[in-house]
């Protein structure tokens, strides 16, 4: 999830550069159908030279998204977006406004999930009077209601001869839903992994075949699916799924482990934990991080020092090797001076972590991304398939799956890159404020509260549930 305080400020930054505009003439609109709000952008200028603009319901009183200034410097051509306008707690879309090269505004209105509708009158004049509010004409804008949201999303780490699922946390009651395979499709055995109890749930795990969440009015860990071993008793305020084993931080700090051979229970007090393919690594109180697991090119040898957080890579998926075999897998630290530590198998140089000052790090199958301190994100590792060309630009989080990264913008929206078998990188259009990449799909939050999966829509991955 994107940093809170990196959020206020790129939100921030963000209305600083957002749009605005409408102009003085007034047309007669067409009649509204009754699953249609109509309206008209309105936009004054202020005496810094930035255009505010709002939205003019027909018949309602104006409505002034939370980002709605255009500013009296930016260039010429270029589309910018508005925060979401919202009319009786329902999201109709975006104000989106360019200047052209005579210096007015040109603006437009996006309807959420549909096309731009640029209204007949539609550019805010160069020498328009500040203070005075001008309207553009009356346009109809499609009002489905917002569906229900969601405030978690775990895609679950797995090979293509497991089918794969998803599962998030609806906002306000807590409940779970999930999606994608429910059996091994390969011996057609059911496993249920879908198959999410009633009840309300503070924190969701995927794994392989199974899912793990937290009960919100005990804090108890309960899991469905092909299970390996019950979860242990007790409270518990975070969970972590690898492949087939899963760990939990004790609201004591204390971290418990469970896979299909033993429990292992790590004594003192633990903030973090990450579940990797073949092994795990809590953050200690005092800022240390310990591993265990899966052995392998030294992947549980922790480096000493201070970090802030810790990220277990997974797999490099490939569908030729059984999920059966022992691979290879690293693990990265966030230092607390902003360095990035790895460790671990480095066949494709994915320990190599660059110099320099990062906020998040994000460790994948065979690559590894940052997201630096000035907002930009650098990756490395295996790029065999473009998973390390992270693009230039402003971001808040970033999520390095099994061969290809997505990263969440400061205006919200989602840019993939890397393999693109599946269509994992082809991310939607619209504004989003978490991104969770898979190893072959990606799924991510938008500001709405919906979900949006992309990718291999194989077993269902990708049909999010409506509510």
């Amino acid at each position: 999830m994107p940093n809170p305080a990196r959020r206020a400020v790129a939100l921030a930054a963000l209305a600083a550069a957002i749009v605005a505009a409408a102009v003085a003439l007034d047309l007669p609109s067409a009649a509204a159908q009754s699953d249609e709000q109509s309206g008209r952008i309105v936009a004054q200028r202020l005496a810094d030279g930035r255009t505010e603009f709002g939205w003019q319901p027909a018949g309602g009183e104006r409505v002034l998204p939370r980002a709605r200034y255009f500013p009296a410097e930016v260039g010429h051509q270029r589309w910018l977006n508005s925060s979401p306008v919202e009319v009786g707690g329902v999201e109709l879309g975006r104000i989106n406004a360019r200047r052209l090269s005579d210096g007015r505004i040109e603006f437009a209105f996006t309807p959420t999930d549909g096309e731009r509708i640029l209204p007949p009158s539609r550019y805010f004049p160069v020498g328009a009077r500040v203070g005075r509010w001008l309207r553009s004409t009356e346009i109809a804008i499609s009002a489905a209601p917002a569906a229900a949201g969601f405030v978690a999303v775990s895609a679950g780490t797995y090979s293509l001869d497991l089918g794969g699922h998803t599962c998030a946390i609806r906002a306000g009651n807590g409940a779970i839903e999930c999606w994608g395979a429910n059996y091994n499709p390969v011996f057609g055995d059911h496993y249920g992994q879908i198959d999410a109890p009633a009840g309300s749930f503070t924190a969701v795990a995927t794994g392989a075949v199974y899912t793990c969440a937290i009960r919100e009015n005990d804090s108890a860990i309960q899991c469905w699916g092909r299970l390996e071993a019950l979860p242990p008793a007790g409270r518990f305020s975070a969970v972590a799924a690898g492949r087939f084993h899963t760990c939990g931080v004790r609201k004591n700090g204390r971290i418990e482990c469970w896979d299909r051979s033993s429990t292992d229970i790590h004594a003192g007090s633990f903030t973090a934990v990450s579940a990797g393919g073949t092994h795990t690594c809590g953050l200690r109180e005092n800022s240390a991080i310990e591993c265990w697991g899966w052995n392998g090119e030294r992947l549980t040898n922790t480096p000493a020092g201070s970090f802030s957080a810790v990220s277990a890579g997974g797999v490099a998926e490939n569908p030729m090797v059984s999920f059966i075999s022992e691979p290879a897998a690293h693990t990265c630290g966030l230092r607390t001076n902003g360095a990035i530590t790895c460790w671990g198998d480095n066949e494709q140089g994915q320990t190599d972590a660059p110099a320099g000052s990062f906020t998040a790090v994000s460790a994948g199958g065979a690559h590894t991304c940052g997201l630096r301190t000035n907002g930009a994100i650098t990756c490395w590792g295996d790029n065999e398939q473009g998973q390390t060309d992270a693009p230039a630009g402003s971001f808040t989080a970033v999520s390095a799956g099994g061969a290809h990264t997505c990263g969440l913008r400061t205006n919200g929206a989602i840019t993939c890159w890397g393999n693109n078998e599946f269509g994992q990188k082809d991310a939607p259009a619209g504004s989003f404020t978490a991104v969770s990449a898979g190893s072959w799909h990606t799924c991510a939050i938008r500001e709405s509260g919906a979900i949006t999966c992309w990718g291999n829509g194989q077993y269902g991955k990708t049909d999010v549930p409506t509510p």
